[in-house]
């Protein structure tokens, strides 16, 4: 086990290790320790350097990440399951490439029980990068202590474009259905997305029936197969929530997100906005953010959540004077317990 005490050059001389990191630590992020810092403990990281956003470097980020490599290739724990595929092999872990390989769940093996609800984790990452360590694993883990059947999405991010990030997700959630059914968990899905992957699960959901139609003709056309498994599974969730989410792609946005997923193309600004489409049939919804968030404006929060409103949807927001971005389960900032929020209000 790394500890803070390793430095960077302790950690990347783990072969294993060096290969798979930016699948849970993006390579921008391990770029910005300079050469004459590689070699002291991660722990004075967090004073000497910041990221991109601001903050202090994500030191335990970083060994968190690096002892996650191997307990998910691992620990029988966590299963993958890569979704463009009918078979997943024994020795697969996804390479952050950018192609239909890589797009996969990971699966907390140990929570797909008889009678447990299940809930889907899509990380954020400005459609650049997967947050998977954060926002995925420390989600994962509260859902687990509450009892739901977890998984994880790895979703396309660019140079893919819209809506090849939405096709992910719907194949995913069909997937989730697939799975819960094999295992008897309640067919009640919930979807949490962070971020940019806030905007992925609002639009997906926004545009199922486009989307699941887009999806199946991809796989009639190039996955037989899983077209036969999966057609007939709903790509739509049960229960939404979006977590400091980018929603609005014209005022108060981000637009690197933006031009991440559509390639700066403006034509699409009105249709990404979110909150100008929902409609009745927009499940229930818990949204929330934190005010002094300076990367994605909290507004977008409060946007989409006016317009579930108005619309009549059952709808929720959550406003936390701290946190910033990117707080994942709000631990030690003002929105700690907002989970038990939003699982009380589902």
């Amino acid at each position: 086990m790394f500890t803070l005490e390793n430095s960077l050059t302790e950690i990347l001389a783990d072969e294993f290790v060096k290969k798979h990191l930016s699948f849970l630590f993006p390579e921008e992020f391990v770029a910005i320790i300079p050469d004459e810092l590689k070699d002291v403990p991660v722990k004075e990281l967090t004073d000497k350097l910041t990221m991109p956003w601001g903050i202090p470097y994500l030191s335990e980020g970083l060994v968190e990440s690096a002892n996650l490599i191997h307990e998910f290739a691992e620990s029988p724990s966590y299963e993958f399951v890569k979704l463009w595929s009918e078979e997943t092999p024994k020795d697969y872990f996804p390479i952050a490439d950018g192609t239909k390989d890589t797009v996969c769940l990971i699966k907390y093996a140990d929570t797909f029980k008889a009678g447990n609800k299940m809930a889907l984790i899509v990380p954020g990452g400005a459609y650049c990068n997967v947050a998977i360590g954060g926002e995925g694993t420390q989600t994962a883990s509260a859902l687990k202590k509450a009892g739901y059947a977890v998984a994880i999405l790895n979703y396309r991010v660019a140079p893919n474009r819209y809506p090849e990030p939405q096709k992910d997700l719907a194949l995913a959630i069909k997937t989730m259905r697939f799975l819960g059914k094999q295992h008897s968990c309640v067919d009640d899905l919930l979807v949490i997305g962070y971020s940019a992957g806030g905007h992925l699960v609002a639009s997906e959901t926004c545009y199922s029936n486009e989307i699941d139609t887009t999806l199946l003709d991809d796989l009639k056309t190039n996955h037989k197969a899983i077209f036969d498994t999966f057609h007939s599974f709903s790509a739509k969730a049960d229960k939404v929530c979006l977590s400091y989410p980018v929603i609005n792609c014209i005022s108060e946005h981000h637009n690197d997100s933006f031009v991440n997923l559509t390639g700066g193309h403006d034509s699409l600004r009105d249709k990404l906005s979110i909150d100008l489409h929902v409609t009745a049939e927009y499940p229930k919804t818990f949204v929330w953010a934190c005010d002094d968030d300076d990367l994605v404006p909290p507004s977008n929060a409060k946007r989409i959540y006016e317009s579930l409103k108005a619309a009549g949807v059952e709808a929720k927001l959550g406003t936390y004077p701290t946190g910033g971005h990117g707080c994942a389960t709000g631990e030690g900032t003002s929105a700690e317990g907002w989970i038990d929020e939003m699982l009380n209000f589902m």
